[in-house]
């Protein structure tokens, strides 16, 4: 099992910086950081409102050669790109990662491009940092996961967003994941990388669509909520059918459910597929902004009126549109 210090950032792939930075700074309320630049792209750092610790990394093509093209006119994008992870010890994870038949792709300071069949130590500043990749057609279940040892990239500091015209959100809940098999995949979210089960129903229970699995890491940072079509015409079948096994939407806990569809219609996002719910822990409410109001991402927020354990429960997706 690799043993996963912290979720580091999740990044999102964009055909260009200025616009999408704009959006996360205006309605989603993140804070910019920093830029950066490498061969094949130009990045910037963000950091997300609330309790996370979790940064936002934004990749844009630096010209027509870059890498990013073949994601950016692929089925998945653009939006969501891949996910970094510290871990403790990058040869216990490159050894459990082979247990799974998993061969890791390299990276290295200058070409950070995934052309390196295997990982290099990374001379950056703060120490060296080895540096492997879990390719989506090479073990990743359609999505891309970024491993790292060494000094921290991000270290966000929590901080609140009391903007009245953005979303309110209070921390990242959770990604999104659509499989033929929730067992399967929820299984290998266990063994391979620590997640733990939190919620599963049973399958009589399903809704409508489909049948999730909720899992957790230890660090409580985020949750993976893994998502099997329940019938042949169910949405997600058809995401399955169209884009393969891969993420479906990434989730924000918002401190007010009014006031953030408030901030969408102010911003000229659409909300659909407004619902809600009671579980043991409360009532919830919850909506979606569609990916092209956001950059390429399908995006769920969600607010509860009360809850023993904030921002932890279970709340599976319930779209229909996408």
């Amino acid at each position: 099992m690799i043993d996963i210090a912290r979720i580091d950032h999740i990044s999102m792939a964009v055909p260009e910086l200025e616009p999408q930075v704009e959006l996360l700074e205006r309605l989603f309320g993140f804070r910019y950081t920093g830029r950066f630049s490498d061969r094949g792209y130009h990045g910037a750092d963000l950091e997300i409102p609330g309790r996370s610790g979790i940064a936002w990394e934004l990749l844009a093509p630096d010209g027509p050669d870059s890498y990013l093209h073949r994601f950016l006119d692929g089925v998945n994008g653009p939006g969501l790109h891949h996910i970094a992870m510290q871990v403790r010890d990058m040869d216990s994870a490159l050894r459990s990662m082979a247990q799974f038949g998993i061969e890791p792709w390299g990276l290295d300071q200058q070409e950070r491009h995934f052309e390196d069949e295997q990982p290099v130590e990374n001379e950056v500043e703060g120490g060296a940092h080895s540096v492997a990749y879990i390719h989506p057609r090479g073990g990743g279940f359609g999505f891309l996961y970024q491993l790292y040892e060494g000094t921290p990239w991000h270290l966000p500091e929590p901080f609140e967003d009391d903007r009245p015209d953005t979303l309110g959100i209070i921390g990242v809940n959770s990604l999104g994941h659509a499989h033929h098999s929730r067992t399967e995949l929820g299984d290998w979210y266990e063994q391979l990388f620590g997640f733990r089960t939190v919620h599963a129903p049973p399958l009589a229970f399903a809704r409508a669509s489909f049948v999730s699995r909720i899992l957790e890491l230890p660090s409580e940072q985020l949750q993976i909520e893994v998502m099997q079509p329940a019938r042949e015409d169910s949405f997600l079948q058809r995401f399955i059918d169209g884009r393969g096994t891969a993420v479906h939407h990434v989730s924000f806990e918002v401190r007010d459910m009014q006031a953030a569809i408030a901030a969408c219609n102010s911003h000229g996002a659409e909300v659909i597929a407004e619902h809600s719910g009671q579980t043991e822990g409360g009532r919830w409410h919850e909506a979606f902004i569609p990916p092209e109001h956001t950059g390429g991402m399908l995006v769920q927020f969600f607010a509860q009126e009360s809850s023993s354990s904030p921002g932890r429960q279970p709340l599976p997706a319930t779209v229909e549109q996408v």
